[in-house]
């Protein structure tokens, strides 16, 4: 081994280890309603009798004392109860407080607490942009009619009266949030029925990648609070200042969705008029905290009128039936990649293959060598060519060395070479063509397993516990890494198929270098990987060294 591949393996080394080491210690847990413009007396926009409240701490006020001079109030808390999650919401600013999934937990955490998607304080706060009432979204609230399936709040804020009603489904993850506001003064009000969605990271694996998004007219925007680690594991950091999803004069918009995201979860808020919605993304904090601000283009309301306007809200997991069935493109929070078809092929083939595979690790096995046998007749074409590429290897160069100052007979000579073993000169490029042809493979496998919330805490075997997750075999105390062994095995496996791999025409101390430099990248690349996608790679290199193998040793083929 030369002394410059000793340096850079060297430098290889330390930069993963560094890099390991600085990982550990940033992640230590690793149907629409049309608006109505009304005008009717102040008296007939106001509310029914209030039912009976779910668990309110104090009495249910009428709508008329609304009318009163304001008197400083106790906060309010009402629980929701559904089989899929418990809600709370506060008389506080009308907002909801928590939204706590019933069936999902966070493993890396200890208690194994549930999974919580209203992190950053109270959510759906109103500032009312357009009332000239500063600190607006604050303002204490009346509960006028709490009952098991609808919360509706209501207040007067500077001569506008208020109501914001929320409507729980029976089943699932979905409820509706309506604003509506009556202008009671004598002077045009212009509101914009905004809302705000602070977003903090938690801790917990979790919270590894966190963003605001919205899909507005035909693709998916995110604002990374925690970014998405890249392929080497060093992430472009979390995004900063502020980015506004708005239209650009003479285009086509609309928002059809804006919300807040982890890998596997999505808060998401649906307006009533796409083309008329707007989102705002701000970074208060970069890489801890952020908010989202989602409106409307503001109506100007004449005295005597009122206007509301509504938002869905989908608050769950990323399961792709539910997002697909509650419309909007919101199955577009799934990170597909740049080959969202292909994602969805392998997601659907991996969900078929686990019907007749109780766990998910042997079906993604299964899987790999389905994808193996499928694409073997371009794999042994590339290996061949590569075989047949090496064997004329000296050939070609006593051909070149018969003629070392004139390269028209260089280029004869080889020629003939090629003639006689029957060999095309540009079969070395039809070889490399499977390997571009696999790439959109690769790409769509990776998403699949890398966003299927299916494989959330799905074991396999030992201690690869979650194959949704990196595993770790165990800690080096002290400097808190991780020894993983699927990463290591994969770098072992790569440096044996690249020893059989012939690498016809290159020189034999770069091809040296590259046996030695590619394995390690891989390793490293893989060590942040999820180990599903680890288990993908090493079964498909240890089929690849299977199929070179037998193309090594099986006999010559002309072309």
């Amino acid at each position: 081994m030369d002394r410059n591949t000793v340096i850079a393996l060297l430098a290889t080394a330390a930069l993963f280890f560094g890099w390991q080491s600085y990982l550990s210690q940033k992640y230590p847990d690793r149907g629409k309603r049309p608006p109505v413009v009304e005008e009717t007396p102040p008296a007939e926009a106001e509310s029914a009798e209030p039912t009976q409240e779910l668990q309110a701490t104090t009495d249910v006020r009428s709508p008329e004392s609304a009318t009163q001079p304001p008197q400083p109030r106790q906060e309010r808390v009402i629980d929701v109860q559904r089989p899929g999650y418990t809600a709370k919401l506060t008389s506080r600013g009308g907002a909801l407080t928590e939204w706590v999934l019933a069936d999902f937990d966070d493993a890396s955490l200890p208690g194994r607490p549930r999974i919580g998607l209203v992190s950053g304080g109270p959510s759906l706060l109103t500032p009312l942009e357009g009332l000239g009432a500063p600190g607006a979204e604050s303002v204490d609230y009346d509960v006028v009619r709490p009952s098991e399936d609808v919360v509706e709040f209501s207040a007067e804020v500077e001569g506008a009266f208020v109501r914001k009603t929320y409507r729980f489904e029976p089943e699932g993850f979905g409820a509706r949030l309506t604003i509506e506001v009556e202008n009671r003064s004598q002077q045009p009000i212009t509101p914009d029925f905004g809302v705000v969605w602070p977003a903090r990271r938690g801790n917990g694996t979790e919270f590894n990648e966190y963003n605001l998004a919205a899909f507005a007219t035909d693709g998916v925007e995110r604002f990374a609070i925690a970014p998405l680690p890249s392929m080497l594991g060093m992430g472009g950091g979390p995004a900063e200042g502020s980015l506004d999803v708005v239209p650009t004069p003479g285009d086509v918009f609309e928002l059809d969705w804006a919300g807040v995201e982890t890998r596997y979860f999505v808060a998401a808020l649906l307006p009533d008029k796409p083309t008329e919605a707007r989102a705002r993304f701000v970074a208060t904090e970069p890489g801890r905290e952020g908010r989202l601000e989602v409106s409307f283009v503001p109506v100007s309301l004449p005295p005597g009128t009122r206007l509301a306007r509504e938002y869905r809200l989908y608050i769950g997991p990323k399961e792709p039936e539910r997002l697909e069935a509650f419309g909007a493109h919101l199955d577009e929070a799934i990170q597909k990649g740049w080959a969202p078809s292909l994602t969805r092929f392998f997601t659907a083939a991996l969900t078929l293959v686990h019907q007749g595979v109780p766990n998910y690790g042997l079906a993604i096995v299964v899987l790999t060598f389905i994808l193996r046998v499928a694409m073997a007749p371009l794999m042994v074409g590339q290996m061949r060519s590569m075989k047949r590429m090496a064997d004329l290897a000296p050939k070609l160069k006593a051909a070149q060395d018969r003629f070392p100052d004139d390269r028209m007979k260089q280029q004869e000579a080889m020629m003939a070479v090629y003639q006689q073993a029957g060999v095309s000169p540009f079969s070395a490029f039809g070889g490399c063509l499977p390997m571009l042809l696999q790439l959109p493979v690769f790409v769509g496998f990776y998403f699949a397993l890398q966003s299927s919330i299916q494989l959330r805490q799905q074991p396999f075997f030992g201690w690869i516990n979650d194959l949704s997750q990196p595993e770790s075999l165990f800690v080096i105390p002290g400097i808190d890494l991780h020894i993983r062994a699927l990463p290591l095995l994969l770098g072992f496996a790569m440096w044996a198929q690249q020893r059989l791999t012939p690498t016809p025409g290159m020189d034999p101390a770069q091809a040296r270098m590259m046996q030695i430099l590619m394995p390690v990248m891989m390793t490293v690349m893989f060590y942040q990987f999820a180990s599903g996608l680890g288990v993908y790679w090493l079964v498909s290199t240890l089929l690849g060294i299977a199929q070179q193998q037998w193309t090594n040793r099986s006999k010559p083929q002309t072309a």
